[in-house]
C-alpha cells in the first residue's frame, strides 16, 4: 500500500464505501448515467408530446450532463467548459471557461460536500478541475491523471461528499479525497488501466462493499482502431473498496483477444443475481461478440457470449441491460456495427449462450474512431411503463426510440436533427416536475426537449 493509505485507513475506519447513484432521477452525472455503465434512465416521459429549446453553438459540444434542477454542465470539441440554465423558457448560457479541460473525457457531477455540488473533469495537464458556483480551480493531486478518462464519483457511508476515483497518466487507479479543501490521492492500485478507460462501479460480491471494475493491460494486437486510437484492452479488472484503501482483487487475461470497450457494463441478467460484466471481445480470427463475465469466488469468469460475427472489421458496442419486454427477464441491448451500418440487437441468456431475440438494421450508437460511446441510452421516455431504446440513425441526422414488442422492434417516436449527433445523450428531470427530458448535441445546436407535464 503506497504512502497515504494509513491515513486513508484511519479516516475510512468503520465506515462502508457506497455508491454517488442515488441521486434520484433529477439527475444524469455521468455521460453514460450510472456509475454501473447501465444506460438506463430511471422515472418516465411524456414523448412525443414534448417542448422542445436549443441554443446554436459554433464549436459542437461533445459532452453534456444534468447539473442540478435547470442547469447543465457541456465540454465543446475545443475543452471550453459551458454552464447553462435550461427551463420552460429556453435556454441560456451562465457561464463558460474557454479552452480549460480536456475535450475528449466529460464533466461528473460530484458532491463537494453537504450542500455544495460541483464537477469533477481532467485539465488539459493532466490536474484535477474542480468547478463549483462560478469557481473553476485546478490542483495537482499528487500525480497527473489521464487527460482521456474522468473522475467517478463514490460516497462512504454516512457521509454527504463525494470522492474520485481515476485513472492516473501512468495506468494506476487512485482515490482521490478531500475535495472540498485540498484533493490529494489517498490510495492508489498498479491497475495498468487504458489511458481512455471509464471506471465503473457494482457491488459484484452482493456483500454492501462495491467494486471498480475498469479495462487494463493496453495492447495493439488488434489494431481496428474503431475507439479513436489502435490501443484496446487485454484485460479486465476488478478493484476492491475498502475501509483501508484500494486493492487489486481479481485480473481476467485474454490471450490472444481484446476488451474493444472502454465502458464495462456492470449489469443483472437474472432477477436476484449478482451483477455481470458486459463487454465487447473482439479478434482477428473471430472478430466481435458480447461477453458476460461473473464473479466467482474472487474472480472473474466468462458466463455467457453471443456467437462472433464474421469479419474482423466489424463491432459491437453494448449499450445496456433491462427488462425490455416486460416479462421479467432482462435483455443486453447491443448494437451490431458492419461498416456502413448499424443493427440494433436483443440478446436474452440461455446457460452460456446470449441469444438474439429481435434485430432491426439501420442504426449506429457510436461513431468510428471516436471515444464517445455514451450516443444511446435506456428509458420510459413515452411513460407507457416499457422502456425504449433511444439512439441515432444510421445516418446520424435523426433520434429515434425503439420499444421491444413480442420478439420486434417497434418505433415509438423519432425526431429529425439539423445535423449529426455529437454528444453523449442524456435522460433526467432537468425542470423538476418529476418528468424524464431529453438532452443532447448536434453539430449545430444543443437541444433540450422537456416532457409536458402539468405546471
Amino acid at each position: 500500500m503506497r504512502r497515504g493509505a494509513p491515513r486513508l485507513a484511519a479516516w475510512l475506519l468503520g465506515s462502508f464505501l457506497v455508491l454517488s447513484w442515488v441521486l434520484g432521477v433529477h439527475a444524469w452525472p455521468l455521460s453514460f448515467g450510472r456509475p454501473s455503465g447501465n444506460r438506463v434512465a430511471a422515472g418516465k416521459g411524456t414523448f412525443p408530446r414534448w417542448q422542445a429549446f436549443g441554443i446554436a453553438t459554433e464549436v459542437p459540444m461533445r459532452w453534456v450532463v444534468a447539473l442540478d434542477r435547470e442547469r447543465l454542465a457541456a465540454v465543446d470539441r475545443d475543452g471550453s467548459l459551458w454552464i447553462l440554465e435550461a427551463g420552460r423558457s429556453g435556454l441560456s448560457v451562465a457561464a463558460r471557461y474557454g479552452e480549460s479541460v480536456g475535450p475528449e473525457a466529460p464533466p461528473a457531477v460530484v458532491a463537494l460536500d453537504e450542500d455544495q455540488r460541483g464537477l469533477a473533469l481532467i485539465g488539459r495537464d493532466g490536474r484535477l478541475i474542480l468547478w463549483s458556483e462560478g469557481a473553476l480551480r485546478s490542483y495537482d493531486v499528487g500525480a497527473p491523471l489521464s487527460r482521456l478518462s474522468f473522475p467517478l464519483p463514490v460516497r462512504l457511508a454516512g457521509q454527504r461528499w463525494d470522492d474520485l476515483l481515476a485513472v492516473a497518466a501512468d495506468g494506476a487507479v487512485v482515490m482521490i479525497a478531500r475535495l472540498s479543501s485540498a484533493p490529494r490521492i489517498v490510495s492508489r492500485v498498479e491497475a495498468r488501466a487504458l489511458p481512455d478507460a471509464r471506471i465503473t462501479i457494482a457491488d459484484l460480491d452482493g456483500d454492501g462493499m462495491p467494486e471498480a471494475v475498469v479495462l487494463t493491460d493496453p495492447t495493439e494486437r488488434h489494431g481496428h482502431g474503431v475507439l479513436g486510437d489502435r490501443v484496446e484492452a487485454a484485460s479486465v479488472s476488478v478493484i476492491g473498496l475498502t475501509p483501508f484503501g484500494l486493492s487489486l482483487r481479481s485480473r481476467h487475461v485474454l490471450a490472444t483477444a481484446v476488451f474493444e470497450d472502454l465502458v464495462p457494463v456492470l449489469a443483472h441478467l437474472n432477477e436476484g443475481g449478482r451483477p455481470m460484466v458486459l463487454v465487447a471481445r473482439s479478434a482477428p480470427e473471430t472478430a466481435a461478440a458480447v461477453a458476460a463475465l461473473g464473479w466467482r469466488d474472487g474472480s472473474l469468469v466468462p458466463v455467457a457470449e453471443t456467437p462472433a460475427v464474421k469479419s474482423g472489421l466489424e463491432w459491437v458496442h453494448v449499450i445496456g441491460a433491462a427488462n425490455l419486454g416486460g416479462d421479467a427477464t432482462p435483455e443486453i441491448v447491443a448494437v451490431r456495427m458492419p461498416q456502413p451500418g448499424g443493427v440494433l440487437t436483443a440478446y436474452r441468456r440461455a446457460g452460456a449462450a446470449l441469444t438474439a431475440v429481435a434485430q432491426v438494421p439501420g442504426f449506429a450508437s457510436h461513431a468510428a474512431g471516436f471515444r464517445n460511446q455514451d450516443q444511446a441510452l435506456l428509458a420510459d421516455l413515452d411513460g407507457n411503463g416499457r422502456l425504449e431504446v433511444i439512439l441515432p440513425r444510421q445516418s446520424r441526422v435523426a433520434l429515434a426510440a425503439l420499444e421491444l414488442e413480442a420478439g420486434r422492434w417497434v418505433e415509438r417516436w423519432s425526431v429529425t436533427l439539423r445535423g449529426p449527433v455529437e454528444s453523449n445523450l442524456g435522460a433526467a428531470d432537468v425542470d423538476g416536475d418529476g418528468l424524464l427530458d431529453l438532452v443532447f448535441a448536434d453539430r449545430h445546436t444543443l437541444y433540450v426537449f422537456f416532457s409536458l407535464g402539468v405546471r
